[in-house]
């Protein structure tokens, strides 16, 4: 890493998303909506929501799409701890699309605010997988 970089790491509990990769930032979403860091960032820990954790290393960048978790930031490093994380190789793209359907379908048989908002971020999940491999723009939560 070159001095005034980022250091990414996005884990689950199953595996090791992206180690260590070094970048000039990072957007990602958190419960409270979409951060951008940079290198000197003040030192941070925040609930990650659902959406797309982008980096970019001068001309090249990454995604991956994070649902849940917790997010640690220091001077010169970004720890994602999430609940689940899908690397663009890793998305089947049909079966997210299906899913997102699904939501949305749920999405008119919803009783109360706790059930939608479960069908929202469902949605939101499968979007997210979905702008991996694709060029849309993806939405946070």
């Amino acid at each position: 890493m070159e001095p005034g970089q980022l250091t990414l790491t996005v884990v689950t509990p199953e595996r090791a998303v992206v180690e260590g990769v070094a970048c000039d930032s990072v957007r990602l979403p958190t419960e409270r909506g979409e951060i951008g860091i940079l290198p000197g960032h003040t030192p941070l820990v925040a609930l990650l929501g659902v959406g797309v954790v982008t980096w970019k290393d001068g001309k090249t960048q990454g995604s991956v799409a994070v649902r849940n978790g917790f997010v640690e930031v220091g001077s010169d490093a970004v720890r994602v701890l999430a609940d689940l994380a899908a690397s663009p190789e890793t998305v089947d793209a049909s079966a997210a699309a299906a899913e997102r359907g699904d939501a949305e379908r749920r999405r008119g048989q919803v009783v109360g605010d706790e059930q939608l908002d479960a069908v929202n971020e469902d949605a939101v999940w499968a979007e997210s997988r979905l702008a991996l491999v694709s060029s849309a723009p993806p939405r946070s939560r």
